[in-house]
């Protein structure tokens, strides 16, 4: 366990995190041995073929009785439907983390769910994707980050998960599943929703304005193509969602306003959205801000 790998991994679910996870964890340590279950035959045999799971098997089975470190790679409904029967397959000491992108209600079942003798550990990676096991890369943790959840677990059981994503080329930042929720309630959940709202609206608009359509609203709009299983699930289960979507309405309201009173206020509103913009997200190093426009 020094080198912040277990010697024995259990990957529940082989997509794109899934998929990822245990490449990346082989290319860290070959000798690490991946037991993954996958309900799809094909993926399976590619994920053999490929080295990069040891054995898989079609659902949760003997295999996990031998790992120390399971994850849990689903959908979220998913992941709460295999917190209990994962849990007892485990043996004793061992450690249960997943990838959901909630995290109080995951944390509240698996505290009620979860066996005794198995510590469970939330975690979520803050990247992801779309593509499925093909789209799996070994490198998808490195520069990344990782929220890991404190609540209810032995500090030793949160060590071992933040040392895997560490190990891995991610920041593992430690937090509350509540505090979890509301950051990405704003930083994602909202964005998703927001995403879908404009997508049906601008459908609405009519032909002319999907005429006219070009990157800017393409790069808006990218979210809203997850599937409801991948990002609506998640999205209903934060309980933060209403007060971002709140701090969103003010703002707009607030930008509309001041769009409505003058040039002036106007520009002020804006130059200040624009400086949040470029605090969230800086221009690499000797590049100048984008001041030109796309539609």
């Amino acid at each position: 366990m020094g080198s912040g790998l277990p010697r024995r991994l259990g990957v529940v679910g082989l997509g794109l995190m899934g998929g990822s996870l245990a490449r990346a964890v082989k290319a860290a340590d070959p000798s690490v041995h991946v037991a993954a279950v996958e309900p799809d035959g094909d993926v399976r045999a590619r994920a053999l073929a490929d080295g990069v799971a040891d054995e898989a098997a079609a659902a949760p089975g003997e295999a996990l009785s031998r790992c120390d470190l399971a994850v849990l790679c689903t959908p979220v409904a998913a992941i709460e439907a295999l917190l209990a029967p994962v849990s007892r397959l485990l043996p004793d000491g061992a450690v249960l983390s997943d990838v959901g992108g909630a995290k109080a209600q995951v944390v509240a079942r698996a505290a009620r769910e979860v066996r005794a003798g198995v510590a469970f550990v939330g975690a979520h990676p803050m990247f992801g994707g779309q593509g499925g096991y093909g789209g799996a890369r070994a490198d998808r943790w490195a520069g990344g980050t990782v929220a890991v959840c404190e609540d209810g677990a032995p500090p030793a059981a949160v060590d071992r998960v933040a040392a895997l994503h560490e190990r891995l080329g991610a920041r593992a930042l430690r937090c509350r599943a509540a505090d979890h929720d509301a950051a990405v309630a704003m930083v994602s959940h909202l964005p998703y929703l927001l995403a879908s709202a404009l997508s049906l609206a601008a459908r609405e608009a009519g032909p002319l304005a999907q005429a006219l359509a070009g990157p800017g609203l393409q790069d808006m709009t990218r979210l809203a193509a997850f599937a409801f299983d991948i990002q609506g699930e998640v999205a209903r289960r934060n309980a933060s969602l209403p007060e971002a979507a709140r701090r969103l309405q003010d703002h707009l309201a607030r930008l509309l306003g001041a769009v409505a009173a003058s040039p002036e206020a106007a520009r002020a509103a804006l130059t200040e959205a624009r400086a949040a913009r470029l605090a969230l997200y800086p221009p690499p190093a000797g590049a100048a801000a984008g001041t030109g426009g796309t539609r």
